[in-house]
């Protein structure tokens, strides 16, 4: 009897939280605080090979070590003195607390960094330094202050301005995030509530449709009926996706011409053309519903004979193709381009909602990477032709 095969564990994948802006904020203070912490190592090393390969004033050599230990130290004190500084930028700000107070804490700072640093500079040029010790403290301070005084306070303020470029960057960052972001909220709302405009606007039509048929035909109405619930349900499944793929969009198309053909009759043809490697293309949803309705109902008559639909979609490099053709009135003069590929100057007013609404869409969606064209075709009736970015 074969053995029983154990069932395959597939990973698990954990999925990492996505970075907020706090976080990024948080890592930005952290490697600014790493780095300042580090710096000053370079300024260290290169100061005690100076002194190690030239000397003290007097001209004594000291070994590597002292030499690494005097004016290393000297510099690595900065490592913690720029932390403090960084600090006092978290906490004291001029726009907060008041210009006054902020000079006020930094000129404080500066007094306080300077002395210990001049102290802690004398004493190791007297200890390490035979010319120096020789002299007294009182000498090596001396020294100390004519010697390095002016650097310890252009340090504090390099480091001071510094701080506040990198604080002044991460602000501009986080204004520019919260800007996009609440660009992008706005730009979701307006689809949103032209999407919920669509849903009773192409509802209503069919639901008169089936009531004209009632008084005529009452099971086809129930069959109807039946078609439009269907809408109803695909339009639901759809509720809050801006984009969806191509091909549930044209199974709400036709779903929608099932409904139309009740009213417009058997003298109503549809050629539906669709490119099959743009099935899955993400387009925005009811695009195509109102562009259909619109030829339906400014361009078609119900009950006429030998009237035409034609669909077509297909993928033109990076761009996807969309038409729609009927063969009917036409518009009657009325022309409107929009998007950058075909026009300057977009108006659809008097059209309706549908075409009104998609445009509006398009625009929010898409910006000016879109084209939108409406006209008359030389054989008569009405195009609309879209162009949309696949990205």
């Amino acid at each position: 009897m074969a053995g029983r095969v154990p069932p395959v564990k597939h990973p698990v994948l954990v999925t990492s939280p996505p970075l907020t802006l706090a976080d990024a904020g948080a890592r930005l203070r952290r490697f600014v605080r790493t780095a300042f912490a580090l710096v000053w190592i370079v300024p260290a090393a290169l100061a005690s090979l100076q002194l190690t390969l030239l000397g003290d004033p007097s001209g004594v050599r000291p070994p590597p070590v002292v030499a690494l230990v005097w004016q290393g130290d000297i510099w690595l004190v900065w490592a913690l003195w720029s932390q403090l500084i960084i600090t006092l930028v978290d906490r004291v700000r001029p726009d907060t607390g008041g210009m006054r107070r902020w000079i006020a804490v930094h000129a404080a700072g500066t007094t306080l960094v300077s002395a210990v640093n001049i102290l802690f500079i004398a004493a190791l040029d007297h200890h390490f330094s035979p010319a120096v010790h020789a002299a007294g403290f009182r000498g090596a301070l001396r020294g100390a202050i004519l010697g390095h005084l002016d650097m310890q306070v252009v340090l504090y303020w390099a480091v001071l301005g510094t701080a506040y470029m990198v604080e002044f960057v991460r602000r501009y960052r986080e204004r520019d995030q919260d800007a996009a972001e609440l660009q992008q909220a706005l730009a979701r709302t307006q689809l949103e509530a032209l999407r919920l405009q669509l849903n009773p606007h192409f509802l209503f039509n069919a639901l008169n449709a089936v009531a004209a048929l009632m008084e005529d035909d009452v099971r086809e109405a129930q069959r109807t009926l039946t078609r439009v619930s269907d809408l109803l349900r695909m339009s639901l499944r759809r509720a809050g996706t801006s984009l969806i793929p191509l091909w549930q969009e044209l199974e709400l198309v036709e779903a929608y011409l099932d409904v139309a053909r009740v009213r417009y009759g058997a003298g109503l043809e549809v050629d539906l053309t669709v490119d099959p490697g743009s099935v899955d293309v993400p387009v925005p949803s009811f695009l195509l519903q109102p562009l259909v309705e619109n030829a339906l109902k400014h361009g078609l008559v119900p009950g006429a004979p030998n009237q035409r639909i034609r669909l077509a979609v297909a993928r033109d490099g990076a761009m996807l193709d969309i038409l729609v053709e009927d063969n009917g009135k036409g518009l009657e003069g009325t022309i409107t381009e929009t998007g950058s590929f075909l026009a300057v100057n977009p108006s659809v007013d008097g059209l309706g909602i549908g075409l009104t609404n998609t445009r509006q869409r398009l625009a929010t969606l898409y910006g000016n990477r879109y084209a939108f064209r409406l006209g008359d075709p030389p054989g008569g009736g009405c195009r609309v032709h879209i162009r949309l970015p696949i990205s």
